[in-house]
């Protein structure tokens, strides 16, 4: 599968949209996407977006944006440092 510099972390597009990592979970409106963890170089807002759009993002906080998807905290892992 390709990878997209889009979705990789640190990237910022246009609007000042920053991504800082990818997630893991399940896009709740994209089937077959991951949420990634967003957030506004201008203000500091993070939410998650799906991976199609980051590209176009404008921040839902003070940018007119798209409410942005949840962002979870993942488990525990047993393996972390």
């Amino acid at each position: 599968m390709p990878r997209h510099k889009t979705t990789d972390p640190g990237y910022r597009n246009k609007h000042g949209q920053v991504v800082v990592s990818r997630t893991g979970f399940p896009s709740e409106s994209f089937p077959g996407q991951t949420i990634y963890h967003l957030r506004c170089s201008h203000c500091g807002h993070d939410y998650g977006s799906n991976g199609t759009d980051i590209h176009l993002r404008r921040c839902p906080s003070h940018q007119g944006g798209v409410r942005g998807e949840p962002l979870r905290t993942p488990p525990p892992n047993l393996f972390s440092v």
